[in-house]
């Protein structure tokens, strides 16, 4: 039994990711800081494809693949850390609890 740090009582207090499961759309429209983390913000299509695009211009040898290798490669590279930060963002978000007395978000 987790405790909140606000109201210091441990009898009302449950999972977020269990409440939020509870809410009805309109709730859920009313409360949107209470929400999952977005899955969609990561976009991998556009990177993978400046790589694709690089390997059939090198295999053709067209010096502008080594280009597209790079471009694409140093996309991916700079998507790691957005990804990490979101999937960070999303295990937090499984973890927290939620206080139904004072309705206060907190992690155990």
């Amino acid at each position: 039994m987790h405790v909140c740090p606000v109201c210091r009582r441990g009898d009302r207090t449950t999972r977020l990711r269990t409440y939020w499961r509870t809410l009805s759309p309109e709730a859920r429209a009313g409360a949107p800081h209470l929400a999952r983390p977005a899955l969609d913000e990561e976009r991998w299509a556009a990177p993978f494809g400046l790589l694709t695009v690089g390997c059939a211009l090198l295999v053709s040898e067209v010096w502008l693949g080594f280009v597209g290798l790079a471009g694409g490669g140093l996309w991916l590279v700079s998507l790691r850390g957005s990804v990490t930060q979101a999937a960070r963002q999303r295990a937090d978000w499984r973890r927290q609890l939620f206080c139904l007395r004072c309705r206060h978000v907190f992690l155990p």
